[in-house]
């Protein structure tokens, strides 16, 4: 089916890529708003699939919407992460189902299946529309939670590679029907998946005996770089990645990381900071951002722009289901750092002396201790566990 054009009603700074339209939705009123949207906006058909959906005031809201499109006959297939999304009850869907929506979820707890997680986010409407990003439908990636709330960024997408992303949605959905996953059918979508030579490309991860698409592709970016501007929530990358990073920041000394300041993860900034040190050298500049946790996944390498749902880590560059997208666009790239410049000004600069007034045995030791957890064992562990970052800020 042809792309339809995008309407000025869509919320988001605007903008033309190679016959495709985008609208970059950053703050979370825009966000929610792209979201119920494309809901509301479907005629034909919603493909929704979440890491984590919440029985909370916005899992409701996104639900009764994907409902009413239901009642009204559009076909609706929504799939959630069955861990991300563990503490929600299969009843809450009860009114979609009721209006003729297809609901189930991805996974198992059970086996092999625990350590793969379906981390993507994604909404299309129409085989027309496409919004990916690093949010979950939850209270917190909305602006619900007051300071708690994450900040983090969506992409809306309009144009002739959406429909490329329908099938591969409906190729996850037909090797995950009722929850029974088939790994090595996933595997195979993962492997036959051809991203295309576009300006605007879908670059997927998952779990492969080798690294994941998306990740190579990133690699491969940073080999030929010239300066990158970076924002990663959890950071803990292969040595591989980080060696490339720091042979970039070595050639362009402007190269930036901005990385959480807060976290609902006692693990995951002492297993970033592990890296500082190491990076610093080499005339990265960090910042960790202040105001609110960051989600964000946001890479800018030269010309190129990768936003969605993949951090930078062992988990998402071998393990867990991602999606990225791919903009090959300068002045799409150049608005880019304009965004992370913003969050510069809202971080705090990570320096040798700084690094310095907190290091002692126990913090190194905290922090080797949150890098294995980090990427050996799991997040989730990491949130049981207390680091006390406040202590070592």
């Amino acid at each position: 089916m042809a792309a339809k054009t995008i309407t000025p009603d869509f919320p988001g700074n605007h903008f033309k890529v190679a016959s495709h339209d985008l609208h970059l939705v950053h703050s979370p009123e825009d966000r929610l708003a792209a979201v119920i949207s494309l809901i509301e906006a479907a005629t034909q058909s919603i493909r929704m699939f979440f890491y984590m959906f919440a029985d909370d005031a916005t899992g409701t809201e996104v639900r009764d919407a994907l409902t009413a499109a239901a009642s009204r006959g559009i076909r609706v297939l929504l799939i959630i992460d069955s861990f991300g999304s563990s503490a929600i009850r299969d009843h809450f869907f009860d009114p979609l189902i009721a209006a003729g929506g297809n609901y189930h979820s991805f996974g198992t707890r059970k086996g092999f299946g625990y350590f793969i997680r379906n981390h993507q986010k994604m909404l299309i409407a129409d085989d027309a529309y496409a919004l990916v990003g690093g949010f979950n439908i939850t209270d917190q990636y909305f602006g619900r939670k007051g300071e708690n709330s994450w900040e983090d960024l969506g992409l809306l997408v309009s144009g002739p590679e959406v429909s490329r992303l329908t099938d591969y949605f409906d190729e996850l959905n037909e090797v995950s029907q009722d929850g029974k996953v088939s790994f090595r059918g996933v595997r195979d979508v993962i492997r036959n998946w051809h991203p295309g030579i576009r300006e605007l490309q879908w670059l997927l991860g998952g779990p492969t005996n080798r690294i994941s698409p998306w990740g190579l592709t990133f690699k491969r970016s940073l080999e030929v770089a010239k300066r990158f501007d970076i924002v990663s929530a959890y950071f803990s990358p292969s040595q591989t990645i980080l060696r490339r990073m720091a042979r970039v920041s070595k050639r362009n000394k402007g190269s930036r990381l901005i990385m959480a300041g807060k976290t609902d993860n006692g693990a995951t900034i002492p297993a970033a900071r592990v890296l500082y040190r190491y990076l610093l050298k080499r005339k990265t500049h960090i910042y960790e951002f202040q105001p609110r946790p960051l989600h964000m996944k946001l890479m800018v390498i030269d010309d190129v722009t990768y936003i969605g749902s993949a951090n930078l880590d062992v988990r998402s560059m071998f393990i867990n289901l991602e999606i990225m997208v791919r903009i090959k666009d300068a002045a799409f790239a150049g608005h880019m750092r304009e965004l992370i410049d913003d969050l510069v000004r809202q971080s705090e600069e990570q320096t040798r002396i700084l690094l310095k007034s907190r290091d002692s045995w126990w913090s190194r030791f905290k922090a080797g201790l949150a890098y294995f957890l980090v990427n050996s064992v799991d997040y989730t562990v990491g949130r049981r566990i207390k680091f006390g970052l406040l202590k070592n800020k």
